[in-house]
């Protein structure tokens, strides 16, 4: 990148690096590991979180505290890349693709605890189809759906208390029931903390509700997690009843989490780099060279500050993105251009860091304005 190798810029002043550049502040990051590992040591839960916002080793070693077991994963190319890193009790969080079986075994073959989600009879026919070799069990989680609507099946059917009867008892030979599994993703739709709490309140009720119906009929279920990055930063008491939480995001953070309440704005770790290449005073704005090709385009429709917010400057807004290019304008008034020279730099803040890091092939940890450290993603599927 811009003639350099990668480990070339480890020591670089921010101001140097090739814009746009996605840097995390080491001393957020640790803060926010550290925080969450409280929350949950307060509550007696274990926490397993989600590797999909950074997809880095360095960012699953910082979250598990060094531990490097008891992750989540969304794609099975995360969970090579961890497997491969030193990880285990990895938890394949998407329910099992057909076709994507073979390479699901090869991870419970390789690794001590590799775990599945199903959401449907069809699914567990397919692991009764294709056993584990030498003794080995598919370690299963339930996926509820608890007013997500996304995948998951509801805890209120009928069909979820005899689906996980044929997880746990079915086959106890080739298929374990590890636990249930819910995702809270629909407290990104609130608009205040009472709100996240009252969603992260009724989902633990409603799978502590069916785990209670389980064991009644004597069906065993060892463990129950929930999980958001907004329920878990604001914790309600009723979740100490669960056994452990998957949070992901809060070790960024971001633009949307902050209107949210989830986290204040000094725990924001993440920023996007770009400079100012050009002044267009005939239409009052200033063009940067971060388009959407290193910034979500997710959150422009969400709020005054769209898809991100320009650190130290509230005067501004980001106002398009083409692939390589930003417009930035005034939010009243006239632009002040000679305060923003051709080549200087401007720090957004994005909406939504899950996405915009998913554009970046290395992000740039700084402390004392300097890189410390270079992380580098996994990408694909």
């Amino acid at each position: 990148m811009d003639g350099h190798t990668d480990s070339s810029w480890l020591g670089a002043p921010l101001e140097q690096l090739p814009t746009p550049a996605l840097t995390l502040d080491r001393a957020t990051l640790r803060g926010n590991a550290e925080r969450m590992r409280e929350r949950c040591r307060a509550l007696g839960l274990r926490l397993r979180p989600h590797v999909k916002t950074h997809k880095t080793l360095e960012g699953a070693e910082l979250a598990t505290g060094g531990t490097r077991r008891g992750i989540v994963v969304s794609t099975l190319a995360e969970a090579r890349f961890f497997a491969a890193g030193g990880f285990d009790d990895i938890l394949y969080a998407f329910p099992v693709p057909r076709w994507r079986l073979a390479e699901c075994s090869e991870l419970a073959q390789r690794l001590q605890e590799f775990q599945v989600l199903l959401d449907s009879p069809q699914g567990l026919e397919m692991l009764l189809q294709n056993p584990l070799p030498n003794g080995k069990r598919w370690l299963v989680w339930l996926k509820l759906d608890c007013g997500n609507g996304r995948a998951g099946i509801r805890p209120t059917d009928p069909e979820a208390l005899a689906l996980a009867r044929s997880i746990a008892q079915g086959s106890p030979q080739l298929v374990t029931l590890v636990g249930v599994y819910a995702h809270c993703g629909n407290t990104y739709g609130c608009r205040d903390i009472p709100a996240i709490q009252a969603i992260a309140r009724d989902t633990t009720a409603a799978v502590l509700e069916f785990v209670t119906a389980l064991r009644q009929a004597g069906i065993p279920c060892p463990q129950a997690t929930i999980g958001s990055t907004p329920s878990c930063s604001h914790p309600v008491p009723e979740m100490s009843q669960l056994t452990e939480v998957h949070p992901g995001n809060y070790l960024f953070y971001d633009l949307q989490q902050t209107q949210l309440g989830s986290c204040r704005p000094e725990e924001v770790a993440i920023r996007v780099l770009t400079r100012v290449i050009g002044h267009y005073r005939h239409r009052g704005q200033l063009l940067v060279d971060c388009g959407w090709a290193g910034l979500s385009l997710h959150g422009r429709d969400r709020g005054p500050a769209g898809c991100a917010a320009i650190e130290g400057h509230p005067q501004l807004r980001l106002v398009g993105l083409t692939q390589e290019h930003g417009q930035v304008e005034a939010v009243d008034g006239e632009l002040d251009f000679e305060q923003f020279p051709v080549g200087s730099i401007l720090a957004l803040i994005p909406y939504h860091a899950c996405a915009t890091a998913a554009m970046h092939p290395v992000y740039f940890v700084h402390a004392a304005g300097k890189v410390v450290e270079l992380w580098r993603p996994v990408r694909g599927w």
